[in-house]
């Protein structure tokens, strides 16, 4: 069964809220991860409108452009979203351990000066970016 535009659009939105959830349960990790595959799964209603043509890439900039997202949500706030989801989520991430994962956010010095709960806050700054990124998605829609 191909995806729909509305079958991604709705799966970014209850990859959204199943990402609040392990959030306010303190499953930051997972949050983490959901959060950034409910904006891949946004992007991907984007392109779905624009192409019927799948593309298995899971970079969100390229996506994001690609889609023409960029274009109709046409803001430096949701540029700078997109690049900080970008960079903080992968794919791959889903074959990390928690401690690779870290390691990764160590790398990028992501939420390094932040006091309280590391994985609270870098999962935080990915959820938030989601809510800005797919809500003014859905405002365009």
């Amino acid at each position: 069964m191909a995806s729909t535009a509305n079958t991604y659009r709705t799966a970014a939105n209850e990859h959204l809220g199943r990402a609040q959830e392990q959030f306010d349960s303190g499953g930051y990790v997972l949050a983490h991860y959901l959060a950034g595959l409910a904006i891949e799964c946004h992007l991907r209603a984007y392109l779905r409108r624009k192409t019927s043509v799948f593309d298995s890439r899971h970079d969100l900039q390229l996506l994001a452009k690609e889609s023409g997202f960029l274009e109709i949500v046409a803001t430096d706030r949701i540029f700078h979203f997109i690049v900080t989801a970008n960079t903080r989520w992968r794919s791959n991430h889903r074959y990390y351990s928690e401690r690779q994962l870290l390691d990764y956010m160590n790398e990028l010095r992501a939420e390094f000066n932040n006091r309280g709960d590391r994985w609270k806050n870098l999962s935080r700054a990915l959820l938030n970016a989601a809510y800005e990124i797919i809500g003014q998605g859905e405002a365009k829609w």
